[in-house]
């Protein structure tokens, strides 16, 4: 599934009930692992479980 951050887009995987990993879409090196708390601090997580 991907998501929307800053004009960039994420490919989001998850890793369990509470990590996500995103990968950027442009640069797949580009990597970042986010907890739950830090997904909805950022707006992501409205856009990964709503369409889960």
């Amino acid at each position: 599934m991907t998501v929307t951050h800053n004009d960039n887009q994420y490919t989001a995987k998850k890793l369990n009930d509470n990590e996500w990993q995103l990968t950027s879409v442009s640069a797949p090196r580009d990597k970042l692992t986010l907890n739950r708390w830090q997904m909805h601090v950022a707006g992501l997580l409205q856009q990964v479980e709503g369409k889960s």
